[in-house]
Order: structure tokens, then sequence, then C-alpha cells
């Protein structure tokens, strides 16, 4: 990283009143000179009208931040101007014209991590917070984003620390008056104060785990039993395509539905039924792959007809352990939108009409309300679990070392807890890692 100059939209692509245009680099003044013929003082807005020779692209807000309080830790612009992508992208290309290059994703968060502006915990919250699904997630990764994870590591890594000085203390040094007796059943008591600590925070970063995965709904069924309807009842628009056509949908279409600021996917299938066509086929891989990948599936019945035996077999043939069936159409039964729970949950809906749709959407939140989470939850990752369970892992092998006298063995096992906790915070980890991380990122973070 040189820290050469790099800019990026930072908001998303579309129409918008204003939009955000950022730029970082080790030294900004001399492409202030170019592109905007002045500087800026630190942290004060400036409205200026941007040219290109004579031509004006537009006038705009600039915030300048100097380093090394950024969010970069270099100096950093934000162009605040109207949100019209061809004034952006106009604004973007002066910028690249005049020295700068297009950001790579997550380029800005990577500066910020490599800058020691954030830790890496910390740099993964700011991806986990912009793409949460609902509050609960916002709160968890706002812990994250703040800190508060990574102060818990850092304690952890500190109390290992201390505890791994005292033996090894004992071990180096084992005639120096200065150095007391190694006290077994005291460090024994720290490690396990230590212990307890790990499962806190392994406890809220496993509740945060859970808020990181957005819950996906498969809508399944046989042609024309009113699969695409009921989802553009749930969507309040038409995005399927609906007709009285049998298997109008041939290819799985995922769409994403927002009920009480929860976010969760919902995937409209092709209809289950034999076929020759090899179109069709292909579209009912998809949906036997959709049944796979979902958390829940909705089975699709028509009321009119009821649920056969071709049904229950396809539901056992493939294993659907978490299912809702839908028993649509019943405008033509004359029964009312219900939740029967005496069998697996089963809702009477009616498309046509849009009867029982709030059912629907109130089995999907119940499913999703389940998770509780704590003030202290943490929006954690799983690399970031498998590393706090091994670090906790090495810190039993310490103590039970300890406990046979193999003192060596036990500082070796402090060693590598305290190895595991810092990878969490991006200390030891490999560029392979950094790139994986850092390039899931959106353009403009």
């Amino acid at each position: 990283m040189n820290g050469d100059a790099i800019c990026a939209i930072a908001t998303p692509t579309g129409s918008s009143a204003l939009g955000v245009i950022r730029v970082s680099g080790k030294n900004l003044n001399s492409l202030m000179d170019r592109v905007f013929s002045r500087t800026f003082d630190d942290r004060k807005a400036s409205l200026v009208n941007i040219f290109d020779g004579k031509d004006i692209l537009d006038q705009s807000i600039i915030i300048f931040y100097k380093s090394p309080r950024s969010y970069t830790g270099e100096d950093l612009i934000e162009i605040i101007c109207h949100g019209n992508l061809i004034v952006m992208n106009s604004v973007l290309n002066l910028l690249i014209k005049n020295g700068a290059r297009s950001a790579n994703p997550g380029e800005f968060s990577e500066r910020a991590f490599f800058n020691n502006k954030i830790s890496l915990a910390q740099a993964e919250a700011v991806a986990d917070l912009i793409s949460a699904s609902d509050q609960k997630a916002v709160k968890a990764a706002q812990n994250s984003l703040t800190g508060k994870f990574s102060k818990e590591i850092i304690s952890i890594s500190h109390d290992i620390l201390s505890i791994r000085a005292e033996i090894e203390a004992v071990i180096n040094f084992p005639e120096d008056d200065d150095v007391p007796n190694i006290n077994i059943v005291n460090i024994k008591t720290k490690i396990d104060k230590t212990l307890s600590l790990f499962s806190d925070v392994i406890k809220n970063s496993r509740e945060g785990a859970t808020l990181n995965q957005r819950k996906t709904y498969a809508f399944v069924g046989k042609p024309n039993s009113g699969k695409s309807s009921l989802i553009n009842c749930l969507l309040r628009k038409d995005a399927s395509i609906v007709s009285n056509h049998a298997g109008t949908t041939r290819d799985a279409i995922e769409y994403e539905l927002n009920i009480n600021d929860k976010i969760v996917n919902i995937i409209d299938t092709a209809g289950i039924h034999d076929t020759d066509d090899d179109v069709e086929k292909e579209g009912i891989s998809r949906t036997l792959k959709s049944i796979t990948d979902a958390d829940n599936v909705f089975y699709i019945v028509d009321d009119s007809k009821g649920i056969v035996d071709s049904d229950k077999k396809f539901i056992e043939d493939h294993n659907i352990k978490e299912y809702v069936i839908l028993f649509n159409k019943i405008d033509l039964t004359g029964k009312k939108p219900i939740i029967d729970v005496s069998s697996n949950k089963n809702i009477y809906v009616s498309a046509k009409e849009n009867l029982g749709i709030n059912l629907i959407k109130q089995v999907i939140e119940e499913d999703f309300s389940i998770n509780t989470v704590s003030e202290n939850t943490y929006l954690a990752r799983r690399r970031h679990l498998e590393l706090l369970c091994e670090g906790q892992n090495h810190l039993r092998k310490s103590k039970q070392n300890l406990g046979d006298g193999n003192f060596d063995f036990s500082a070796e096992e402090l060693r590598l807890a305290h190895v595991a906790l810092s990878s969490i915070l991006g200390q030891n980890s490999t560029e392979e890692l950094l790139s994986e991380i850092f390039n899931s990122f959106c353009i403009g973070k």
C-alpha cells in the first residue's frame, strides 16, 4: 500500500438528492490544487463550483479531513454533490484525469486497517453494518464497529500474556531470587477467570453470528398453485409474472422482503412437475437447489384440490424438514384465512382476494424473532467464532499441562491462545485472508 490517491462513489447507484465521492491519499494538496484550484481547511465544509476546464460539472460541498484525523488515517476528501450518476461520474473522471485512481472494493477500510485506525474485526463490522438485515443486526454491528468486541479481545489477550509471563519467568529464571516460586493454584484461578470471559464473548458472538445470516424462504409447489401470485401479494407489486397458464415461472427468482425492518429473501420457484422440456427441467433443478439452500419452505397447495400423495411424496423424497403448507385459493372453497397449528402450522390463504397474506408475514416474523440478543451481542463472523473456540481450547490445555507440571507446554498453549485472539484483530493475518475480506466490501468503503 503506497498511499496513492484513490477515489470512488460512496453512495448507491441511482438517482438521489445527494451523492458522495470519497478521495484518500497520503497528501492531497497537489490534487486539490489541480482539481479545485485551491486547498481546504481541516473539517470545514466549503461550497465549491467544480469545473472541468470552462465547463461546470456541479456545485458541491467539499469537506477535507487532514491526516491522521480521518477514517483512513490519510488525507481524505468527501465531495457531496447532486446525486445524478452522470454528474458523479463526471466528477470522478475529473479526479482520475488529475492523478487519482479508482479504488478497489474495500480499499478505504483496508487503508484504515493498515494505518491502525481500526482493527480487522472493526473493518469487517463496517461491511456487516452496511448489509445488516434488521435493527438487531445493526445494533450488534455497531457494537463491533465502535470497538466493543475488539476491546474484549484485547482485554483477554492481556490476561493471557500476564499468566504466560508468570510461567515463563519461572521457566527461564528458575534460580533467580527475584522470581517468586510459581503458585499453581493462583494461576489456575486466573485461567478459570479468563476461561469465563472467553465463554461470555463466545456466547455473545454466537448470538451475533445468527444475526449475520439473512434467512431465505422458498415458495414451492405444482404449476399454477399460485406461488407467483402469493409472492406478488407479499411484495405488494407485480414482481413475478402471473398467468392462468401452468408453468409460467421457469426459473428460481429471488426477491427481498421487508417485514417490520427485517430483510429476508424469498424465492419464487418453477412449478414441480414431470416434463420433457429442457428449459423447464433446468428450472425444476434450480427449484430443488433452492429448497436445499432455504432456511424454510412454503409449500403451496391448491385448496380446491387439497394435498395429495404426490405432494407428501415430494416433501418426503427431498427430506424437507422445515416447511409450512400454504393452502391457496380458499376463495374457491369458502374457508377463512387462518393458521392451523394442529398440523405443522398450515396457513389458509387466497392470493386472488389478498386474504391471509398477513398470516404468512406473521409466521416469518415469528421465525426470525426467536433469536434474542443482549446489549453486548457482537455481529461476529464464522472465523471469529472459530478463533475464539480455538483460543479457549488452548487455554484449557494450558491449565491441564500446568496441573501436570508441564510448564513449557502450558506456556506454549498460552502463546497459541494469544495468537488465535490476535488473528481476530488482524495482527497475524495472511495477505490472502485480508484480500478475501476486503474484496467482499462494496466500492467506496
